[in-house]
């Protein structure tokens, strides 16, 4: 575990809190810090190594306004560039890689003349996205918007907390988050539901929490790379397409309704600026047959004036074997560094071709 010799969470510290190798015995340091509003966010100016699934370390560098970036950004729009904000979760964030290998500076060095400011958020919901956009995002002037939510971020958005893992101790906590209802049509914010701190649980029987396991993603990367497991589940799939997630089966679907709400409210705020929807999976999608009721949802919103759903996985699924690269197996569930860079090419080429950069 990575750690320094001071507070894990100083709000105002405006030093750079450094460190280069981890250190026993030394009090370990949150990246993550309470918010009132959005549940948590980053804590700014941090320079970490820290320990990835695996072995080996990674570079988490954070700004002074707590985005995870290694530079600083102008409020104003750099003259002649098409300034992009990104969101998303962990996948989008780039969990457990640097912050060199991650999708936006991948993408920044594919297209010139782009500037890619990533709000993405370990752990958050869509709903959060949102908040975190309309709080953060809109100070600064930009051309377009990318949002790319999880999967599992339909479920995300229904709960009232999220179980972790405190850096400090290594004991699950439940995460309070914001969570937005559909009253009729329209969306309504719960109030006073993140004035909570995280707290610490002593079990996953807490009501309104998140319901993918906590640890789903990695137990399963394990149990797939047993011997003959891959081979029975494209047996079985090819005939019965696996939905992980039936939330996305029917339009009228209470968790669909509101993910759709909440994209919708996402394209409000964006105001004339496009919005370029682009979900993530995990890697069974890209190594079987699945069921593909998620893209039908998400497709559908690209009815929706000034809306872009752009569809990754056909990038992902036509590398063949080569797919599985594209993820952090059997360690962990999130795109690796090709797996980032499989995105940002498949991010450029669409954005060149429906022409939503300057010229």
């Amino acid at each position: 575990m990575v750690s320094v010799s001071r507070e894990p969470q100083v709000k105002n510290d405006k030093r750079r809190v450094r460190q280069e190798e981890p250190r026993e015995g030394a009090q370990p340091v949150a990246r993550l810090q309470y918010d009132s509003r959005l549940g948590h966010r980053y804590v700014a100016d941090l320079d970490l190594w820290l320990p990835r699934p695996g072995g080996g370390l990674y570079h988490f560098v954070t700004n002074a306004a707590g985005i995870r970036a290694t530079r600083e950004y102008a409020r104003k729009n750099p003259d002649g560039k098409t300034r992009i904000v990104l969101c998303g979760d962990s996948m989008s964030a780039g969990q457990f890689l640097s912050n060199d290998e991650r999708l936006c500076e991948q993408l920044e060095r594919r297209i010139e003349g782009i500037e890619v400011i990533d709000l993405s958020l370990e752990g958050s919901g869509t709903d959060q996205q949102l908040l975190l956009y309309e709080e953060v995002g809109l100070k600064y002037e930009h051309d377009l918007v990318i949002l790319m939510p999880f999967l599992s971020n339909i479920r995300r958005n229904m709960a009232e907390a999220r179980l972790a893992i405190d850096a400090e101790n290594g004991k699950p906590v439940l995460r309070p988050k914001p969570r937005f209802e559909l009253d009729g049509e329209k969306l309504r914010l719960l109030e006073g539901s993140v004035a909570r701190e995280t707290f610490f649980c002593e079990g996953r029987e807490a009501k309104g929490v998140e319901r993918t396991p906590l640890f789903f993603g990695l137990s399963r990367a394990r149990i797939n790379a047993l011997p003959g497991v891959g081979f029975l589940k494209k047996a079985v799939y090819a005939t019965f397409p696996w939905e992980p997630f039936p939330e996305y089966r029917k339009a009228a679907s209470p968790a669909w309704k509101l993910m759709e709400a909440i994209i919708r409210r996402f394209k409000k705020s964006a105001g004339e600026r496009p919005l370029v929807v682009a979900p993530t999976f995990y890697d069974s999608y890209v190594r079987y047959r699945m069921a593909r009721n998620y893209w039908k949802r998400f497709a559908s919103l690209g009815r929706v004036a000034g809306i872009e759903a752009i569809d990754l996985l056909p990038y992902f699924r036509k590398l063949g074997a080569s797919a599985s690269g594209c993820f952090q197996l059997p360690y962990d569930m999130h795109f690796s560094a090709f797996g980032h860079l499989v995105a940002a090419e498949a991010l450029a080429n669409e954005l060149k071709w429906r022409g939503l950069l300057r010229q």
